[in-house]
């Protein structure tokens, strides 16, 4: 468990440290988009403890995230 937490402060914390190095803002945007599909993945399995659960309720749990990424992701390309 311990590990998880330190894998979601990692991933919280380095589109801040990317920022903060230089790093191209359209390179962050896709960084924050993979890191939030990590992290959903991470919570549903380990914090919400779905991970031994049914398939199908695993993907309705963590198909959240993936629509809402693609739809922020849509509007991102269309801007």
């Amino acid at each position: 468990m311990l590990a998880v937490y330190i894998i979601l402060m990692l991933c919280t914390m380095g589109p801040v440290v990317a920022m903060q190095a230089g790093v191209d803002p359209g390179i962050l945007v896709w960084m924050v988009f993979g890191l939030v599909l990590v992290k959903a993945v991470l919570l549903v399995d380990h914090f919400m403890e779905m991970k031994h659960s049914p398939w199908g309720w695993r993907l309705a749990s963590q198909g959240w995230a993936v629509v809402v990424v693609a739809v922020l992701a849509g509007i991102h390309l269309a801007s």
